[in-house]
C-alpha cells in the first residue's frame, strides 16, 4: 500500500477482513441482477406480477432486501432493490457476488446537468468518481469506464426497441447537498452530463470482483440552469424503468 496524505488514495489489494458472504446464507443466487433504485412496495408489486420469488433476504441495521428470483425467457432473474448512496448500494452489491450473481445491471434516476428533458433513459459509459467507496476498490483515478461488452449488448438492445442509444458520462457524487455551481461547471466540461450517486462505486466493486455491471439512468430533477428544478422527480419513468430494466438483463 503506498502511503498518502490523503487516506482515500492508500489503495490496498489485500482481502477484506470481513467476508462479503460473512452471513453464510444458505443461498446460490441467479447470475443475473436487476439492482433497481425504486420503492420498496413498487418492486414488490412487480415481483408479484411476475410470478417471483423470494429466494432470501440480505439484513442491514435499518431494513431488510428481500432477493426475489423471477423466471426469464432463459433462466430466472434476481430483483433487488438498491439503496440510496455509494456505501449503501455496494453493500448489498458485493454480497450478491458473494452468493452467486455474475452480472448486475442497476436501474434508476439521476440529475441532469445538460439541458435534458425528464424521463430520458440513458446507459452509462463511465463515471467520474466523485465518492469515497471506489476507492476501497480500485486504485485512485479520476474516472472509470463502465464494462463494454454489456454496453455493446445494451446499444443492439436499444435499437431494437426504437430507443434513442446515447451513452452518458455520470458525475457520481456523495454530496447531494454540495452539487455547487462552479462544480457542474468543472463536471460539464469534463463532459458529464448527469449526477448520481452510485455508479462509480458499483463498477469498481463489480471490476474488483471480476463481475460484470452496467447501468441504465433515466432524468429526473436538473440543474441544468446552475439551479434546482425538481420537475417531478422522474416520476412517470419508474415503471417503465423496471420494465426496461428486466428486459436488458436477458440480454447483458
Amino acid at each position: 500500500m503506498k502511503l498518502s496524505d490523503i487516506p482515500l488514495t492508500e489503495f490496498s489489494e489485500e482481502a477484506g477482513l470481513i467476508s462479503p458472504d460473512f452471513e453464510h446464507l444458505p443461498l446460490h443466487l441467479p447470475s443475473r441482477c436487476l439492482m433497481a433504485f425504486l420503492g420498496e412496495r413498487r418492486i414488490a408489486s412487480f415481483a408479484e406480477s411476475r410470478q417471483g420469488k423470494i429466494r432470501g433476504t440480505f439484513l442491514s441495521l435499518t431494513k431488510s432486501f428481500p432477493l426475489y428470483e423471477i423466471p426469464g425467457r432463459t433462466g430466472p432473474l434476481l430483483l433487488v432493490q438498491a439503496p440510496a448512496g455509494a456505501p449503501s448500494a455496494v453493500l448489498i452489491e458485493d454480497r450478491l457476488f458473494a452468493y452467486g450473481v455474475q452480472k448486475v445491471l442497476a436501474i434508476g434516476c439521476c440529475g441532469a446537468l445538460d439541458n435534458l428533458p425528464e424521463n430520458c433513459f440513458f446507459p452509462v459509459a463511465k463515471a467520474l468518481r466523485d465518492e469515497g467507496t471506489s476507492f476501497h476498490y480500485l486504485p485512485p483515478s479520476r474516472f472509470i469506464e463502465l464494462d463494454r461488452a454489456p454496453l455493446l449488448h445494451l446499444k443492439k438492445f436499444f435499437q431494437e426497441k426504437g430507443l434513442p442509444f446515447s451513452p452518458a458520462v455520470t458525475w457520481t457524487s456523495d454530496g447531494f447537498f454540495r452539487e455547487t455551481k462552479e462544480k457542474i461547471q468543472r463536471r460539464r466540461k469534463e463532459g458529464c452530463s448527469l449526477v448520481d450517486m452510485e455508479a462509480s462505486a458499483l463498477a469498481a466493486c463489480a471490476r474488483f470482483r471480476k463481475k460484470e455491471f452496467a447501468e441504465i439512468m433515466f432524468t429526473a430533477d436538473t440543474l441544468s440552469s446552475l439551479s434546482h428544478d425538481q420537475r417531478h422527480w422522474g416520476k412517470d419513468s419508474r415503471n417503465a424503468a423496471l420494465l426496461l430494466g428486466m428486459e436488458a438483463l436477458e440480454v447483458i
